[in-house]
């Protein structure tokens, strides 16, 4: 482990890529017999899915595409607490007794991309739950997983030094969007705004914008036709004290 040069927050990129149910075939199979016989929709890149408060009348899985969950501040400030891609399910109900009946939605989801989902009824979706045992423990392992990178976001969000926000934020990119096309070099697949980024850290969009120019003169983050690519070894040099 080290720091960024000028940095007081001890970073390690190693160990922060996180790790989802989804790459389990055993859960791959549970999800596919929840969503079975849902309905298929399709959303326009920025509509707007559910509002934060809303009753939790419909739950989806996403099939392709991008969602963000986020919430505004009293600020007015956006801030983006997740990122949703192929096999999430989302709204997310913390529910240990699964009673969905006066449950409100603690987020804002909508869609960053065109997105085609599978919506199925709540009430049916909890029924499934509760009968197959192997459904409402994939379930759970899911939600487990999804509470674990919510928090390790807030931790991101509470370092000091902005460039430690954007640079730990790298790996959970890629995790959720990126494609090896090398060795050590990953390519998003989701294009972001600066914006989006700063939403997603904690950070100004004008500082964001000076990070990533510092970012690409370190040979960290390189852009190509507006899709960022992350040189693994050099973000990790850059951590490495």
């Amino acid at each position: 482990m080290g720091m960024w040069k000028g940095s007081q927050s001890v970073l390690s990129v190693s160990v922060i890529i996180p790790a989802m149910p989804d790459g389990d075939s055993a859960y791959t199979a549970s999800m596919k017999r929840l969503f079975e016989d849902s309905r298929a929709k399709t959303y326009s890149k920025n509509q707007l899915i559910h509002y934060q408060g809303d009753r939790m009348t419909q739950v989806y899985l996403v099939k392709s595409g991008y969602i963000k969950a986020y919430t505004i501040l009293e600020s007015g400030d956006t801030r983006t607490i997740l990122l949703l891609a192929k096999d999430d399910i989302f709204p997310l109900a913390f529910s240990a007794t699964l009673d969905w009946s006066d449950y409100q939605i603690r987020y804002f989801y909508q869609s960053l991309t065109e997105a085609e989902l599978q919506a199925m009824p709540s009430d049916e979706l909890m029924k499934r739950i509760g009968d197959d045992h192997d459904i409402s423990n994939a379930y759970m392992s899911y939600l487990a997983a999804s509470n674990e990178i919510i928090m390790e976001q807030l931790e991101v969000m509470k370092n000091k030094k902005a460039i430690d926000k954007v640079l730990l934020t790298l790996p959970y990119l890629i995790s959720k969007s990126g494609k090896k096309i090398k060795p050590d070099v990953y390519e998003l697949q989701l294009k972001l705004s600066h914006q989006e980024v700063a939403d997603l850290t904690g950070v100004t969009r004008e500082t964001t914008t000076t990070l990533i120019k510092q970012l690409e003169k370190k040979k960290i983050l390189s852009q190509h036709h507006g899709t960022w690519r992350i040189n693994m070894t050099s973000l990790e040099k850059a951590t490495d004290g």
